[in-house]
C-alpha cells in the first residue's frame, strides 16, 4: 500500500476545518435539498469535469478512457488537485458557484461540504446502498440526505509481531479478555511495551472511540441532535483504553510523527500497533520485505462486550449542485460503483474497494492480510457526521491525553466532554 493513503487520512482532517473556518456561514445552514431526477441508463454524453486528489487525480484518467468506450459520445475530463489544497478549492468553488460536475471528498470532509448546499443529493435508485460497507454508506449522509457515493475505503487493524508470539506460544487476541494476556506474553518475549496507542496528539479519537463502541457506546441519539459521550458503555471503553497503561503494556508517551513508531516495532521495542493499509508499506520501509513477510502477522481487532469495531475512512464521489453536466457525472459515479471496475481500481491503485462485491475476486478473495481488512470491515464505522465534528473532536484528543497521562480519570474526561458537545452542538436544528 502507498503511503498516500495515510496522507488522505491525515489531510482529511484538516480539510474540514478549513472549510468551517472559511465558510462565514451559520452551521445550521441546510444541505442541498431534496434528491434530484432520477439517472436514466442510457450512455452519458458531453464533457464532465471531475477533480481529484492525489495519486486518484494521477491515475484517474486511465479508468477515465475506459468509461468513454462505453459511453462514446462522452469524455471525462480529470483534474488531479493536491489534498492539501483541495478544501480551500471545494469551499471557494461552491461560494462561487462556479464548479466543475464532480470531485472527490475525503469522507471526513462529506458533511461540512454538504452543510453549505453546494451538494446535490444522490438521485434516487443510482446504487444500492446496501452493496457499501455499512460504515462506508453511513459516512455519506448528513441531516436526513445522501450526498456521496462511496469509492474507496480504509480502516484500522492489529500488527504484531508474530515471530514473538510464535516464540510465546500465544495466538493474535479475539477478545478483550484475551488482549491483555497477549501482550504481556509478547513483553516477556522482550518487548519493552507491547501495543502503540495514541494518547493525545490530533485524530488521537480515531483510535480510542473503537474502545468505546466495541463496549456497546452510541456516540449521538438517535436523530443526531445529542451528543451521548457520559454512558457506562462509553466509560467501560475509555475505562479499557487507560488499562493499557496502568497495566504498563502501553507507554503513556505515545508516537507524535508519521513513521516514529515503525522503527520500534522492527526493532523488538514494541511488539504491536493499530494502523491501517498503508502501514504495510511503512513497515517494508522501516525492516524490509522479509521482515514483513517473515515477522509480522495482521488480525482484527479484538471484540469487546458488543462488537470488535474499528474506525473507517476513505473517500467519496460527489456531485456539485451547480455541474452542467449534472446526468453525465452521475453516470460515471454509477460506472465506478460496478464490482469490476473497483477491483481494476484497486490493482492501479491499491485503494481498497467500498464495494463489498468487488472483493470477491482476485487478490481481493485471495491474499490472506486483505482477508483481515474484509472482515474489519464489516463492523468498522466513521465519526459522527456532524458539522462540529472537528470541533467536538478536538475536545476529545484533548481529554484522551489527561487519560493518557493518568492527570484525569475516564469519568471526569467523559463528563468535560459532554459538557463542551452539548455547548458546542451539533450544528443542525432541534
Amino acid at each position: 500500500m502507498s503511503t498516500s493513503h495515510l496522507s488522505k487520512a491525515l489531510i482529511g482532517g484538516l480539510a474540514a476545518t478549513l472549510v468551517l473556518a472559511g465558510c462565514g456561514r451559520s452551521d445550521t445552514q441546510g444541505g442541498g435539498g431534496a434528491k434530484g431526477a432520477p439517472i436514466s441508463d442510457s450512455p452519458a454524453k458531453g464533457e464532465i469535469n471531475v477533480w481529484a486528489m492525489g495519486t486518484e487525480g494521477e491515475r484517474l484518467p486511465e479508468v477515465a478512457a475506459r468509461f468513454r468506450k462505453a459511453n462514446p459520445d462522452a469524455k471525462v475530463k480529470v483534474t488531479a488537485i493536491p489534498w492539501q489544497d483541495y478544501a480551500k478549492k471545494v469551499e471557494t468553488a461552491i461560494a462561487s458557484q462556479d464548479t466543475p460536475d464532480a470531485t472527490l471528498v475525503g469522507s471526513a470532509d462529506l458533511t461540512n461540504f454538504a452543510s453549505t448546499g453546494g451538494l446535490e443529493q444522490v438521485p434516487a435508485g443510482l446504487v444500492d446502498t446496501s452493496s457499501f460497507y455499512r460504515g462506508a454508506a453511513q459516512s455519506t449522509t448528513y441531516d436526513g440526505g445522501t450526498y456521496g457515493v462511496p469509492w474507496y475505503v480504509d480502516t484500522r487493524v492489529l500488527f504484531y509481531r508474530k515471530d514473538l508470539a510464535q516464540a510465546a506460544g500465544v495466538s493474535a487476541p479475539k477478545t478483550w479478555k484475551q488482549y491483555g494476556p497477549f501482550l504481556k506474553a509478547l513483553q516477556k518475549q522482550g518487548a519493552k511495551w507491547g501495543l502503540a496507542l495514541p494518547t493525545g496528539v490530533a485524530a488521537s479519537w480515531q483510535g480510542v472511540l473503537p474502545f468505546m463502541w466495541q463496549a456497546g457506546a452510541r456516540l449521538m441519539n438517535e436523530n443526531s441532535t445529542k451528543f451521548t459521550f457520559d454512558t457506562p458503555e462509553a466509560l467501560k471503553g475509555l475505562e479499557y483504553y487507560q488499562s493499557f497503561f496502568t497495566a504498563k503494556t502501553a507507554t503513556r508517551n505515545g508516537a507524535v510523527s508519521l513513521g516514529e513508531i515503525e522503527p520500534q516495532f522492527v526493532a523488538g521495542s514494541t511488539a504491536a500497533l493499530v494502523s491501517g493499509p498503508w502501514e504495510t508499506a511503512l513497515l517494508k520501509g522501516a525492516g524490509g520485505a522479509d521482515f514483513v513477510k517473515d515477522k509480522v502477522g495482521v488480525a482484527t481487532l479484538p471484540k469487546g462486550a458488543t462488537s470488535n469495531a474499528s474506525f473507517i475512512g476513505g473517500g467519496h464521489w460527489a456531485v456539485f449542485k451547480n455541474a452542467k453536466n449534472r446526468d453525465g457525472a452521475w453516470k460515471f459515479i454509477r460506472w465506478l460503483s460496478q464490482p469490476d471496475i473497483q477491483q481494476d481500481w484497486y490493482e492501479q491503485s491499491g485503494d481498497l474497494p467500498a464495494v463489498q462485491a468487488a472483493w470477491d475476486e482476485g487478490k481481493l478473495k485471495s491474499d490472506p492480510t486483505l482477508a483481515v481488512f474484509r472482515s474489519q470491515l464489516q463492523t468498522a464505522l466513521p465519526g459522527p457526521t456532524v458539522t462540529t465534528w472537528k470541533q467536538i473532536s478536538a475536545v476529545l484528543d484533548a481529554e484522551i491525553e489527561k487519560v493518557a497521562k493518568g492527570v484525569s480519570s475516564p469519568k471526569a474526561a467523559l463528563e468535560r466532554i459532554e459538557a463542551k458537545a452539548s455547548a458546542i452542538g451539533t450544528g443542525q436544528p432541534r
